[in-house]
């Protein structure tokens, strides 16, 4: 596997993952998974993939995330993925939020009203 994928990229990574069993029997096959997330490290053996991350800013001085520690030998594909543009936003954004954005619960189609 190639090192040219730059810090930052945003990957699709197939990979057979490693299966915790428990008062069973031993599984014959790992399993297949797949994650998207933006490349946050990489070594010789290792892909750290981040699938959530706080945004920095002014009111997120720091930055936590949580991802995935991938074995590259465990990697089965990896493409990169493009950004498409949106109008002037794109998931790297550090501006201000849209102001009309759509939420998932609209006030007036919920089951129950706020108090």
């Amino acid at each position: 596997m190639s090192n040219a994928i730059p810090f930052g990229s945003i990957l699709y990574v197939r990979y057979k993952d490693h299966v915790l069993y428990r008062n069973t029997r031993p599984i014959e096959n790992p399993v297949e998974r797949e994650t998207v997330g933006w490349l946050a490290q990489q070594t010789e053996e290792l892909l750290c993939i981040q699938h959530d991350r706080t945004v920095e800013g002014p009111n997120n001085p720091t930055s936590n995330a949580n991802g995935l520690l991938i074995l590259k030998s465990c990697v089965l594909e990896i493409r990169r993925i493009p950004l498409q543009n949106v109008s002037d936003w794109t998931l790297n954004n550090s501006g201000g939020r849209e102001t009309n954005a759509e939420y998932a619960l609209q006030p007036k189609k919920r089951k129950t009203q706020p108090k």
